[in-house]
């Protein structure tokens, strides 16, 4: 059986963090980086959301949780995570934030979520893979998470990152002048393949890299 794993795109969406322990804790930092509002629901906080909430990164509501009516206070959240330890509050947030159009996460019940949380290996914040056990063992997915990060940090090079790099500044500087798309994707080829860009890059030399990126742009035009 083949699974379907996608990347959600959280930019400028709202995601309610329902619960402020541990796992509501792990979720918020799951969060942060990805351009998008948080606001965290729990009668209490610890210090590490706290300092979140007056650096402005997150937003916070303090309230005693009995049911899932305290969503009622939100306007068309996108995704909601319950991570109380109630699981049967968990379960009536998931279905309330269902009701409501959100997508719905209970940290102690996958069967009931519209996601899984993958065990992710990031790398510079460029390279992300994702190890998933589809919610049947977290700790599994995060022992060989560890195991396989050793591997790929040692396989994927400062190199390839800068690649990475280069390639979507290259898109980006395309789309405004390559309207064809097929005529991106042989420029973008182009850029990686070029000798004198990977001598650069072998030589840090990335914003010179990006020059000569732009120049074969020029050229392809």
């Amino acid at each position: 059986m083949y699974s379907l794993i996608v990347d959600l795109n959280l930019a400028g969406k709202l995601v309610i963090v329902v619960g402020g322990g541990t796992e509501g804790t792990r979720k918020v930092k799951s969060l942060l980086g990805q351009n998008c509002k948080v606001i965290v629901v729990s009668n209490r906080l610890n210090k590490f959301l706290l300092d979140l909430a007056e650096e402005g990164k997150i937003d916070v509501v303090k309230a005693t949780l009995k049911d899932a009516v305290i969503l009622d206070r939100f306007e068309k959240p996108f995704l909601v995570l319950a991570c109380t330890n109630d699981r049967s509050l968990n379960r009536e947030l998931v279905q309330k934030a269902k009701k409501q159009g959100a997508f719905a996460y209970a940290a102690d019940d996958p069967a009931v979520s519209d996601i899984t949380y993958l065990a992710i290996i990031n790398i510079d914040d460029t390279v992300f893979v994702a190890i998933s056990t589809k919610g049947k063992s977290p700790a599994m997915a995060r022992m060989l998470r560890i195991r396989a990060e050793r591997v790929l940090k040692r396989l994927i090079k400062e190199e390839d990152v800068e690649y990475i790099k280069l390639a979507n500044f290259a898109r980006d500087a395309a789309k405004s002048t390559l309207k064809d798309s097929n005529a991106r994707k042989e420029y973008l080829y182009k850029v990686i393949k070029d000798k004198r860009i990977k001598n650069l890059i072998k030589s840090k030399k990335f914003d010179d890299a990006k020059s000569t990126a732009m120049e074969i742009l020029e050229t392809w035009q």
